[in-house]
């Protein structure tokens, strides 16, 4: 079975299997170092991304404009290049880095964060200049 295949038997209304195997900018950008390092994710972690996806469907439907997913899977090599933390959730394939097309990262990071403490959900949430990060590793945590 494909990822795709995996993936399309969730019924996910606003991501697509392709957009959760973005490997992200440093991969297909020649000019950086990560250039090419990162993979698909192996088939035994799959089900670890259901749970955070399952939150920005959510997030998708109630800010109700699209969401760009910037960063998902990341290959330890690729991790590494990039610069990311040594014990990324990116490399367990819980975590997503993403942005709306027009509301301000704040707004998403207080969104989810009002819908993890109503019980929805267990993980990181991360606030950048740019972007939002959110993960399901089963403890909450922010940054």
């Amino acid at each position: 079975m494909s990822f795709e295949q995996f993936f399309a038997g969730f019924g996910f209304e606003h991501f697509s299997a392709a957009e959760i195997l973005f490997k992200g900018n440093a991969h297909v950008d020649p000019r950086h170092k990560g250039f090419g390092l990162n993979t698909d994710p192996p088939p035994e972690l799959w089900w670890n991304i259901i749970k955070t996806v399952e939150q920005l469907e959510w997030l998708r439907k109630d800010i109700g404009e699209p969401i760009r997913i910037l960063s998902c899977y990341r290959s330890p090599a690729y991790n590494a290049a990039i610069g990311g933390a040594p014990a990324s959730e990116h490399m367990d394939f819980t975590a997503l880095d993403f942005v709306a097309a027009s509301r301000h990262p704040q707004y998403c990071y207080d969104r989810l964060k009002w819908r993890r403490s109503n019980g929805a959900f267990s993980g990181g949430l991360g606030l950048y200049d740019t972007f939002v990060h959110i993960d399901t590793r089963g403890k909450d945590v922010d940054w």
